[in-house]
């Protein structure tokens, strides 16, 4: 990564309060058609290679073999590309400051027809961040609304903090975590809608689900997980099985920087090509 990268979009003051008072915000600020008709091949293309997957649960595909249950194929290249945009560079340092790491990722591709609910959650109940300063970069890759089992949030949500979860034994659900309903009031939901390219920025403690996509057309989310480098990536998290199991451990997960140059405490950080 030679030089300093071009940041190529920013967040308007108002947008900034609005995500610090409601926990969202989204961007003016798009991908490319180009970048989407890659998105949209790399998708078809790891969905394929991997038929053992639930399309909805392919865990870090930017990282060689993804993580927790393997991810077959030569896909990590690519969508490590799609992090290395200048624009969405640019919108993590508006939110998290000058010195940026990308953490983990995760392709929600819910299928016609089949596609999974998640339950309403908060992320973050396991991740090895310390103080848990991590930002959510949701990207639309088809069109996304309320038919197709699009993602919903409770604006607001995000200031209580992390919020107690009950295990949550429907069928067909691709989270078995739940936030406990009296924490929240789900009337208070809003359907996020994004065009393929679009994508809303939220707080790691936003109160957030999907319903199962029923409809005729397919919903494709990727999503990237940003961390301030003054945060510490705790390497020193005992690895665990979780309830599919598969092992999670993040001793040896790489970290990127994508804004800036300095790791702070980090370990095995790497610049983004």
């Amino acid at each position: 990564m030679p030089g300093d990268p071009e940041l190529a979009a920013t967040l308007t003051a108002a947008q900034i309060s609005a995500y610090h008072a409601q926990g969202y915000v989204v961007p003016d600020w798009q991908f490319s058609d180009a970048d989407v008709a890659n998105m949209q091949a790399a998708v078809e293309g790891i969905v394929a290679a991997n038929p053992d997957h639930r399309p909805e649960q392919l865990v870090c595909p930017h990282l060689d073999g993804g993580a927790t249950k393997p991810i077959k194929g030569d896909f990590h290249a690519l969508f490590l590309s799609f992090a290395a945009v200048p624009g969405l560079r640019s919108l993590a340092a508006s939110l998290l400051g000058p010195q940026v790491l990308l953490w983990g990722s995760q392709l929600f591709c819910k299928p016609a027809q089949t596609g999974m609910a998640l339950p309403w959650h908060q992320d973050g109940d396991y991740w090895p961040i310390t103080p848990m300063a991590t930002m959510s970069a949701w990207i639309a890759i088809d069109p996304v609304g309320p038919d197709n089992g699009g993602l919903r949030l409770i604006p607001g949500s995000h200031a209580q903090g992390p919020l107690p979860h009950v295990l949550d034994k429907r069928d067909h659900i691709a989270l078995d975590q739940t936030v406990s309903q009296e924490h929240f009031d789900p009337s208070a939901a809003i359907d996020i809608v994004l065009s393929p390219g679009q994508l809303v920025l939220f707080d790691v403690h936003m109160v957030h689900g999907s319903n199962a996509n029923t409809s005729g057309r397919r919903r494709a989310g990727l999503v990237y997980r940003f961390m301030p480098s003054s945060a510490l990536f705790d390497r020193s998290y005992p690895d665990k099985t979780n309830s599919s199991g598969h092992l999670v451990s993040y001793g040896r997960r790489p970290l990127y920087q994508v804004v800036g140059y300095d790791p702070g405490q980090n370990t095995g950080v790497q610049r983004l090509p």
